[in-house]
């Protein structure tokens, strides 16, 4: 049994704005990919910032997704997790990440891995191998 805490800053993301700003769009978005990987989620719940962003949450037993936009300056900030799991649920709970990650499309993005116990967890997935790392080579044009 372990548990893992991922906190991700991602920033020009060339998501659609309405991704940016809607919570309904962010809210299928992230129902669909917990479905894909059978997560226990039991509460989710999203809702419009004063900023134009959204602020989300989903919860179950043990595990947490808590998603923060800012469409003015196009970042992203995602909190990851999952408390005293199988090394399934904690691999599924990442695929979620890494695709909640390409659907918002990031430039550049920062993972900050907090551990309580000191101890390392291998990484599975495709987490950035430095805290900064550049996916795109040149910037993609935004659809609107």
């Amino acid at each position: 049994m372990k548990n893992i805490h991922f906190v991700g800053e991602w920033f020009d993301c060339c998501a659609t704005k309405a991704l940016l700003t809607s919570p309904q769009a962010i809210q299928a978005h992230c129902a669909a990919l917990v479905a894909r990987r059978h997560l226990p989620i039991r509460y989710e719940h999203f809702t419009p910032t004063e900023q134009d962003g959204v602020i989300g949450a989903m919860t179950g037993n043990g595990i947490h997704l808590v998603l923060r936009t800012f469409p003015r300056r196009d970042a992203v900030i995602a909190d990851l997790f999952v408390a005293q799991c199988e090394a399934a649920e904690i691999t599924a709970a990442m695929q979620v990440f890494n695709g909640l990650r390409d659907e918002f499309r990031p430039l550049r993005a920062l993972l900050h891995r907090v551990q309580r116990d000191g101890q390392s967890l291998p990484v599975q997935g495709r987490t950035p191998r430095k805290p900064t790392e550049v996916f795109l080579a040149k910037p993609v044009r935004r659809v609107v």
